[in-house]
Protein backbone atom coordinates (compact mmCIF):
# COMPACT_ATOMS: atom_id res chain seq x y z
CA UNK A 1 0.00 0.00 0.00
CA UNK A 2 1.39 3.38 -1.02
CA UNK A 3 1.32 6.19 1.51
CA UNK A 4 0.78 9.73 0.28
CA UNK A 5 3.60 11.92 1.47
CA UNK A 6 3.14 15.67 1.36
CA UNK A 7 6.36 17.45 0.45
CA UNK A 8 7.66 20.04 2.88
CA UNK A 9 6.87 23.49 1.51
CA UNK A 10 9.85 25.67 0.63
CA UNK A 11 10.55 28.64 2.84
CA UNK A 12 10.86 30.94 -0.20
CA UNK A 13 9.23 30.70 -3.61
CA UNK A 14 11.60 29.77 -6.43
CA UNK A 15 11.35 31.38 -9.84
CA UNK A 16 12.62 29.57 -12.92
CA UNK A 17 15.08 31.98 -14.53
CA UNK A 18 18.30 31.60 -16.48
CA UNK A 19 20.90 34.18 -15.49
CA UNK A 20 24.53 33.95 -16.60
CA UNK A 21 26.74 33.95 -13.52
CA UNK A 22 30.31 33.32 -12.48
CA UNK A 23 30.97 30.90 -9.65
CA UNK A 24 34.15 31.32 -7.62
CA UNK A 25 35.31 28.24 -5.73
CA UNK A 26 37.86 29.28 -3.13
CA UNK A 27 40.42 26.76 -2.02
CA UNK A 28 44.20 27.03 -1.99
CA UNK A 29 43.79 28.36 -5.57
CA UNK A 30 40.61 30.15 -6.64
CA UNK A 31 38.76 28.42 -9.47
CA UNK A 32 36.21 30.33 -11.55
CA UNK A 33 33.46 29.07 -13.87
CA UNK A 34 32.30 31.89 -16.13
CA UNK A 35 29.90 29.56 -17.99
CA UNK A 36 27.64 28.88 -14.99
CA UNK A 37 23.94 29.78 -15.07
CA UNK A 38 21.04 29.81 -12.66
CA UNK A 39 18.21 27.31 -13.27
CA UNK A 40 15.95 28.86 -10.66
CA UNK A 41 16.38 31.40 -7.91
CA UNK A 42 14.76 32.55 -4.68
CA UNK A 43 15.49 35.24 -2.14
CA UNK A 44 17.80 32.90 -0.22
CA UNK A 45 19.23 30.50 -2.76
CA UNK A 46 19.51 29.17 -6.28
CA UNK A 47 19.80 26.02 -8.34
CA UNK A 48 22.78 26.42 -10.65
CA UNK A 49 24.46 24.60 -13.53
CA UNK A 50 28.26 24.65 -13.53
CA UNK A 51 31.36 22.85 -14.79
CA UNK A 52 32.87 23.03 -11.29
CA UNK A 53 32.82 20.00 -9.03
CA UNK A 54 30.90 21.18 -5.97
CA UNK A 55 30.68 19.37 -2.65
CA UNK A 56 27.86 19.80 -0.11
CA UNK A 57 29.02 22.08 2.69
CA UNK A 58 31.53 23.85 0.44
CA UNK A 59 31.54 27.61 -0.01
CA UNK A 60 31.33 29.47 -3.31
CA UNK A 61 30.95 33.05 -4.43
CA UNK A 62 28.18 33.92 -6.90
CA UNK A 63 28.74 36.88 -9.21
CA UNK A 64 25.82 38.10 -11.31
CA UNK A 65 27.41 39.17 -14.58
CA UNK A 66 27.04 42.90 -15.16
CA UNK A 67 24.97 43.34 -12.01
CA UNK A 68 26.96 43.21 -8.79
CA UNK A 69 30.67 43.89 -8.43
CA UNK A 70 31.04 41.65 -5.36
CA UNK A 71 30.48 37.93 -5.01
CA UNK A 72 27.48 36.78 -2.98
CA UNK A 73 28.73 34.15 -0.52
CA UNK A 74 26.86 30.84 -0.74
CA UNK A 75 26.96 27.34 0.75
CA UNK A 76 26.53 24.23 -1.40
CA UNK A 77 23.52 22.33 -0.05
CA UNK A 78 23.47 19.52 -2.62
CA UNK A 79 25.23 18.65 -5.87
CA UNK A 80 24.59 16.14 -8.65
CA UNK A 81 26.67 15.52 -11.78
CA UNK A 82 24.98 14.79 -15.11
CA UNK A 83 27.44 12.31 -16.61
CA UNK A 84 26.03 12.72 -20.13
CA UNK A 85 26.67 16.47 -20.26
CA UNK A 86 29.45 16.78 -17.64
CA UNK A 87 27.46 19.59 -15.97
CA UNK A 88 27.02 19.73 -12.21
CA UNK A 89 23.64 20.88 -10.91
CA UNK A 90 23.72 22.23 -7.39
CA UNK A 91 21.51 23.88 -4.80
CA UNK A 92 23.10 26.92 -3.18
CA UNK A 93 22.03 28.75 -0.04
CA UNK A 94 22.99 32.42 -0.02
CA UNK A 95 24.79 33.45 3.16
CA UNK A 96 24.62 36.81 4.92
CA UNK A 97 21.61 38.00 2.92
CA UNK A 98 19.29 40.57 4.43
CA UNK A 99 16.72 39.19 6.81
CA UNK A 100 18.24 35.73 7.33
CA UNK A 101 19.91 36.43 10.62
CA UNK A 102 22.97 34.43 9.53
Amino acid sequence: MQTNITPTPRRWERRPITIPISLVLKSHKSTVDDSAITVNISLHGAKVRTKLILVPGGKVGVVMKGELPDAIPARVVWASEDEATQWTFSGLEFLNTLGTGK
